[in-house]
């Protein structure tokens, strides 16, 4: 091999090293905007889910976490988000006559979910919290 391939070769290489590199720090970043998006929302979706717990009743809370299930939820979370904050709205429905505690097992299952996805964007490890421990407290 001549010095001008071996100069040739070193350069592409340092090239495709670094195009790897930026690469890599576009996708990072993505994740990063992605996660705090997502972390907004879903901070948000718990402030709101509170104005449906016994205590802590507020129809306005009700309502915009009706309205961010119809709209942003549609677009900006997971599928399975999404099915359980459509699954806690209509355990409401009194035809169905659902208990409080099937009620507080959805509500327990759709944090788990948003925190496990949080946690994934970010590289942390699932949750280690387990439904019973997820649970909304307040004092009499």
């Amino acid at each position: 091999m001549d010095i001008s391939s071996f100069i040739l070769g070193a350069l592409s290489s340092g090239v495709a090293v670094a195009w790897a590199k930026d690469k890599l720090e576009q996708n990072s970043g993505n994740k990063r905007r992605i996660r705090e998006t997502r972390e907004v929302l879903y901070k948000d979706f718990v402030n709101n889910l509170m104005g449906f717990r016994k205590g802590w009743e507020d129809k306005n809370k009700m309502r915009q976490f009706i309205f961010d299930v119809n709209t942003n939820a549609t677009v900006s979370t997971s599928d399975e988000v999404y099915r359980l904050a459509k699954k806690y709205i209509m355990s409401f429905d009194k035809k169905k006559k659902v208990s409080e505690s099937k009620r507080q097992k959805i509500y327990a299952q759709l944090v788990i979910v948003m925190r496990n996805e949080l946690n994934e964007l970010s590289g942390e490890s699932p949750t280690t919290l387990k439904e019973s421990e997820i649970e909304v407290l307040q004092l009499d």
